[in-house]
């Protein structure tokens, strides 16, 4: 079972944006765009999650339209940390998609970050046990829509089969 599926408005999970502002991508219900407060720095979002512990997670996203100097990012555009007390457990700071694996031992973030002076998207964000992530890539990427429902074209067909006593 999918621990918790696409972040249909991941909008509504982030906490209070650091030195950033957060809008929804238009057009786009499954994606967020950070971007950074003129002459801030450190410019962050983040969610935070308190179970599963000790099992196996995927966090993958698509990062795109990054702006601004990338040099300046601390820890990746998304960091992944367990907190009280910190510990980093995984980050990434490449555009694309990206596929984070992470076992947590107690509560943790997901920290979405964007350049100073800049901005980043990400569409797309997914949080899923690591069994949960190899089947559906066991299926292939264009197996699925954004949901994680299978594709009326080329995904699976479901049969019913209703059994009646003779």
């Amino acid at each position: 079972m999918t621990y918790l599926r696409n972040l249909t408005y991941p909008r509504m999970m982030l906490g209070n944006p650091t030195n950033s502002t957060v809008s929804m991508i238009a057009g786009n219900q499954k994606g967020v765009t950070i971007t950074a407060q003129e002459g801030r720095q450190d410019c962050f979002t983040q969610m935070w999650f308190n179970t599963p512990r000790d099992t196996s997670l995927v966090f993958q996203t698509d990062i795109w339209n990054v702006v601004g100097d990338q040099s300046t990012v601390r820890n990746g555009y998304v960091l992944i940390a367990e907190i009280d007390p910190w510990n980093s457990l995984c980050s990434a700071a490449s555009a694309g998609r990206t596929s984070l694996k992470f076992t947590p031992t107690r509560d943790f973030i997901i920290r979405l970050a964007c350049p100073d002076s800049g901005s980043a998207n990400f569409t797309q964000p997914l949080l899923m046990t690591e069994a949960d992530w190899n089947q559906m890539r066991a299926l292939g990427e264009g197996y699925f829509d954004g949901d994680l429902m299978p594709l009326t074209n080329g995904g699976c067909s479901y049969v019913f089969v209703n059994s009646l006593g003779s």
